[in-house]
């Protein structure tokens, strides 16, 4: 029972954490002054502890599953990493937004939407199939 409703928490942290940065890269796409307050907020209060949960019922799993001696976890681990400092990246984008203040559309962020999703569709592979 403790072990799905840890499996429960994981989940719905990740989904919220890659809706999150979805909107902030869809939001440097057409960038809208009186929505960067609101969505800074939201990154602020939403969606970094997401990925501060994501991260924390993730090991508390692992450790419960013993599989730290696997390959697909470690793996895993890695794409992880990336999409928190992708995270990282954004929220700093975001910041820098609010501090200038210059409503530019920023061509990149379209890319950084797939990378992430890649990412996160690679780790939902190695969750599920435990390849190695």
């Amino acid at each position: 029972m403790i072990y799905s409703i840890l499996k429960a928490v994981h989940i719905i942290a990740m989904v919220i954490w890659i809706a999150g940065m979805s909107t902030i890269c869809l939001y440097f796409s057409k960038p809208n002054i009186e929505f960067l307050k609101t969505l800074k907020s939201y990154d602020r209060m939403v969606t970094t502890p997401a990925m501060l949960l994501v991260w924390i019922f993730g090991i508390l799993l692992a450790v419960q599953g013993g599989w730290f001696g696997s390959g697909w976890l470690w793996a895993k681990l890695f794409l992880v990493l990336i999409m928190s400092c992708l995270h990282g990246m954004l929220t700093g984008r975001l910041r820098r937004h609010s501090i200038d203040l210059d409503v530019k559309v920023e061509p990149k962020a379209q890319t950084l939407l797939l990378i992430g999703l890649i990412l996160f569709v690679g780790i939902v592979i190695l969750v599920t199939t435990k390849l190695f």
